[in-house]
């Protein structure tokens, strides 16, 4: 496992429980949106016994841990370091950009996940442009199946990138993917970004963030907005 960095503790990362956040290093998708352009390449800051060393002291006191990237899914010991979490007693919240469907139905079958947030970057037609040309609808499609047949919690989220996703592309990710537990609209974070025009880009205002929930209505059930 090459690891990017850890958050000790975090309110927000694990529904409803604190937690530790592991940040894997290395991805396989260039989003020109990403503001983690470090871990995209690779740099490792913390070794695993770090990390387990923070996860036994915390025994007790925190009871989750998100491990998130970068993208998990592509660290070739990533279900081993995730069975060594679940000995010690703690809940996983995995994030992936779902583009390695047979890892995860993998990880999910043998019930080492209690909560996934899997990414969905834009409509079919606009994935490519959102993903630096790595990864295509279809393959997170089928990410997103596995999860929902798995009966596990999930969370299906969508950074709102001016130019990358607007309105048209939400309205045909609801039709495409419902019936959804739940969709999360995050708010884009311009100014550090792999791509460096995107960082200039004005991010949408809370009255599209209104009518972009009205189109989840009736296709999922919970529609929440984060950073706005």
């Amino acid at each position: 496992m090459k690891i990017g960095g850890v958050i000790p503790l975090s309110l927000v990362d694990y529904p409803q429980m604190p937690a530790i956040t592991i940040f894997t290093s290395g991805c396989n998708l260039r989003c020109p949106f990403c503001h983690n352009s470090e871990l995209v390449e690779g740099e490792e800051e913390a070794s695993q016994d770090q990390v387990f060393a923070l996860l036994k002291k915390r025994m007790g006191k925190l009871g989750a841990v998100c491990i998130s990237g970068g993208e998990p899914t592509v660290q070739d010991d990533l279900e081993g370091f995730i069975g060594r979490i679940k000995s010690l007693g703690y809940s996983v919240k995995l994030d992936t950009n779902g583009s390695k469907p047979q890892i995860l139905g993998r990880l999910l079958e043998e019930d080492l996940l209690d909560y996934v947030a899997l990414d969905i970057k834009s409509s079919p037609q606009g994935y490519r442009a959102a993903t630096g040309g790595k990864l295509d609808f279809e393959t997170v499609a089928e990410a997103v199946e596995i999860v929902k047949n798995s009966g596990l919690s999930y969370e299906l989220r969508t950074t709102a990138v001016p130019g990358l996703v607007d309105l048209e592309d939400l309205a045909i990710i609801a039709q495409s993917l419902k019936p959804i537990e739940r969709y999360v609209l995050q708010q884009f974070r311009p100014a550090k970004t792999l791509d460096p025009s995107v960082g200039k880009v004005e991010p949408y205002t809370e009255e599209w963030f209104r009518k972009a929930k009205k189109l989840f209505h009736g296709k999922a059930g919970e529609i929440l907005v984060r950073g706005v």
